[in-house]
């Protein structure tokens, strides 16, 4: 065979080493030691070597394309998309697109490597976390809930507030919605949908200091009296970390939720609200959530048919003379011949935005009879 013969230093190595044991020079033990391979391995090389001469010493597989190697223009065009298309998404997050919408199956390892040498990515060292022992999940789902709000741009130009609840046993989110601000009556809305599609929590874990508490003076109270009437109840958090699941929940949304959302050209509420309920948490709860460590759930029936009567906020008012009340400087008659003198008249403001009256959970119509008018000086 003509032509140059490349070898490498290794395989210039091995050459030289098996023609001394043909020689008699060194022993097979010997060569094996030498060139660092086993007596078998040995062997194998120096009948290569003999049977071929230089050309035992390479590699078979020298010059040839592995069976597994990645397309270099399938690359480029992975590439031009993370730089584009999904350039706000992490490399996990990214390959799931390709996956999913692209059709496009790549390996991490084989994008981060082909990431990293195209400077798409940059190696960041890891911060050393302060030791800190997670608290063990609960074992039944339904037994507590992990409430909380994120005020952020989520999607277009809006700055808005996803609510959310997360169940602490398998990590699923069961309810989330998008708002214009975190009052009382949002959080009852996203209540609400847990407790008509799963039953009645035992507790809800929510955060003392939430952001709704400072804007919506009652939201204490109306939570905590609503939860009670459904046969729940309220625990307060004194601090974030104390809701660690659903505090790393919003960081996940917050990296994962905005870009498919942008990825969407989604910008209005309806739109987000939409893509949250029907696409984004079954494919999150499929991905993320676990099994509960006991198969029964501790979810209880809601024995309340009229729940917009619970779910809502109640301002209390007592009957005067005549059947009348005041409310926000309007002056009420309650319509009917019972007299209701020194009752309590309950005003609902429902999380639909309507107001209905009621005394001891029996429905009432008012009418209007006057507008109160303060004097200016």
């Amino acid at each position: 065979m003509n032509g140059v013969i490349t070898m490498s230093c290794k395989e210039l190595n091995y050459y030289r080493h098996a023609m001394n044991v043909l020689e008699g020079k060194l022993s097979i033990v010997e060569f094996a030691l030498l060139i660092k391979k086993s007596y078998r391995q040995a062997q194998r090389i120096i009948s290569k070597i003999k049977a071929q001469n230089q050309f035992g010493a390479i590699h078979g597989n020298k010059g040839r394309a592995p069976k597994n190697k990645t397309n270099p223009a399938l690359i480029e065009d992975i590439q031009s998309l993370y730089k584009s298309t999904y350039h706000d998404f992490n490399l996990i997050h990214f390959i799931e697109m390709l996956r999913d919408k692209e059709g496009v199956q790549i390996k991490y390892s084989t994008l981060y490597r082909y990431s990293r040498k195209a400077g798409l990515i940059k190696h960041q060292k890891r911060r050393k976390n302060k030791k800190h022992s997670s608290r063990p999940r609960l074992p039944r789902e339904g037994m507590l809930i992990q409430f909380d709000g994120s005020e952020h741009r989520w999607f277009g130009d809006i700055t808005c507030d996803l609510i959310a609840g997360i169940d602490d046993a398998t990590g699923k989110i069961l309810s989330a919605e998008f708002f214009i601000g975190e009052t009382s009556l949002h959080s009852m809305q996203v209540i609400k949908n847990i407790v008509v599609h799963f039953g009645v929590p035992e507790a809800f874990y929510m955060d003392e200091a939430a952001i709704f508490g400072k804007r919506d003076r009652d939201w204490n109270s109306q939570i905590a009296r609503a939860l009670e009437t459904l046969g729940s109840k309220l625990i307060l958090a004194g601090s974030a970390q104390a809701k660690g699941r659903v505090e790393r929940l919003f960081k996940t949304l917050q990296d994962r939720l905005i870009a498919e959302l942008r990825l969407g050209e989604i910008k209005t509420i309806e739109e987000a609200n939409n893509y949250l309920k029907n696409i984004f948490i079954p494919k999150f709860n499929e991905q993320f959530s676990v099994p509960a460590r006991e198969k029964e759930q501790s979810y209880k029936e809601n024995l309340h048919p009229e729940i917009d009567n619970i779910l809502c906020r109640k301002i209390t008012r007592k009957v005067t003379a005549g059947n009348t009340f005041s409310y926000e400087a309007n002056a009420y008659k309650i319509n009917g011949p019972i007299d209701y003198r020194f009752r309590t008249v309950n005003i609902n403001t429902h999380i639909d935005g309507t107001i209905s009256f009621d005394i001891m959970n029996k429905k009432v119509s008012v009418d209007v009879i006057e507008k109160e008018f303060k004097m200016a000086g």
